[in-house]
């Protein structure tokens, strides 16, 4: 099967068959008032990098643009608009194009697309490619960050699935692969119902992805999120929630191989702040080190499993829990190198429900659970596990720890 005819299928099987697949002429009319002028016959006064987005003549068919390597745009009133792949932005063009027709998706072609600096979405817009190892977009320009949230008004409905999100790095400085910035407006531009499908970042040196304090992402759904070859081993974690509030949010699978390449540090995986976070499974290798540091907020987690291929220093836990606000991790695996303490409460933590983990080839050096410091006195906390997996540096600290390892009796 050519490259051309497995795009069509691709395609279809995408849209269900939509008219984006139909190989009209993309005319005038077809466009919004302040979209692209359409191609003359004069001869055209710009360079290859310059090409601007082509309504005239029309490509033959999305997918003959895209095997050409260029964008797709589609959006109201559009049916399909060709975005060359050799201008210097042409994700963020393609997305102000579908943008100004109040909406619409922006199609990556197979292969690496090169886009100059960050990609900021607009509401109500969707980046899409063909499959995590086969369409990727590659940020360029030290210290950028690949995707931010900062455009004026509140960036809802924004999805991005099936590519790879490819930074800077690895050797050099870049941003956030994706962060939600605090622009300081009022009311706050809280990004709602932004969702990942399908997502692999590579090359970050910095968090893959980052909340601002002061913007509240709430409704967020991530579906699967990897990644590979990062190094958040200067930043505060690869995933760096600082916001305090922000209800619903949750990722389906989590799953990292981060490096220490840039760094020479650990990589911490979750740092969380406030809201609310629901996550089924958060799996690491690499140089992973902590995978949860809780201050604040609610947070569920189905099973965390631990299997780091080296480690640049051994962590002081697995899960560090600080302050109020319930947590509950539901399964812990220990499946290779080595940790002090699973878990360990401190800063006046309360509302913790936390259970039993496996130690498979990893160790525990320390204790399953450890008090390093005052729990509150009024929120208690509930480990479903034996008294002897609990160690106590200040013996005035327990007073809120319930540990049920021996509570209630078998019936037969």
């Amino acid at each position: 099967m050519g490259r051309r005819a497995y795009l069509s299928l691709a395609l279809a099987a995408s849209t269900g068959g939509c008219s984006l697949l139909g190989d009209r002429d993309v005319r005038d009319s077809d466009q919004p008032d302040d979209g692209p002028d359409a191609a003359t016959d004069e001869e055209p006064t710009t360079t290859d990098a310059e090409r601007p987005m082509t309504t005239e003549p029309p490509p033959p068919g999305v997918a003959t643009s895209l095997a050409d390597g260029d964008l797709v745009a589609v959006g109201a009133g559009l049916d399909y608009v060709s975005v060359s792949a050799d201008r210097a932005t042409p994700v963020q063009d393609a997305l102000d194009l579908v943008d100004r027709a109040g909406g619409g998706h922006v199609y990556l072609p197979p292969g690496e697309t090169r886009n100059e600096g960050t990609v900021r979405p607009h509401r109500n817009t969707g980046l899409y490619g063909f499959g995590m190892d086969v369409s990727a977009l590659k940020i360029t320009g030290a210290g950028a960050d690949g995707i931010r949230f900062d455009q004026p008004g509140r960036a809802h409905w924004v999805t991005l699935d099936g590519f790879e999100l490819r930074g800077p790095g690895p050797d050099g400085p870049t941003g956030a692969a994706i962060h939600f910035v605090d622009t300081g407006a009022s009311p706050a531009s809280d990004p709602a119902d932004f969702r990942v499908g399908h997502l692999y970042c590579r090359q970050w040196n910095d968090a893959v992805y980052l909340v601002d304090e002061g913007v509240g992402p709430f409704q967020c759904r991530h579906q699967f999120l990897r990644a590979d070859d990062c190094d958040a081993g200067g930043a505060r974690a690869l995933i760096d929630w600082r916001s305090t509030y922000g209800p619903a949010n949750w990722f389906g699978t989590v799953i990292s191989y981060p490096t220490d390449r840039y760094s020479g540090r650990n990589t911490r995986v979750l740092g969380q702040r406030g809201g609310e976070l629901a996550i089924d499974d958060i799996s690491v290798g690499g140089t992973a080190g902590r995978m949860v540091g809780k201050r604040a907020g609610r947070l569920r987690v189905g099973r965390l499993h631990y299997e780091p291929e080296r480690q640049p220093a051994v962590p002081e836990s697995l899960v560090r829990l600080g302050g109020v606000g319930q947590t509950r991790i539901e399964d812990v695996i220990v499946d290779a190198g080595a940790v002090e303490r699973v878990y360990e409460l401190r800063d006046r933590a309360g509302d913790a429900v936390l259970f039993r983990p496996t130690t498979a080839r990893g160790a525990v050096r320390r204790a399953v659970l450890e008090i390093t410091g005052p729990l509150h006195p009024e929120h208690r906390s509930w480990y479903f596990g034996s008294a002897d997996d609990v160690r106590v540096q200040e013996s005035r600290a327990t007073g809120s720890l319930r540990v049920m390892g021996e509570a209630g009796e078998g019936m037969g």
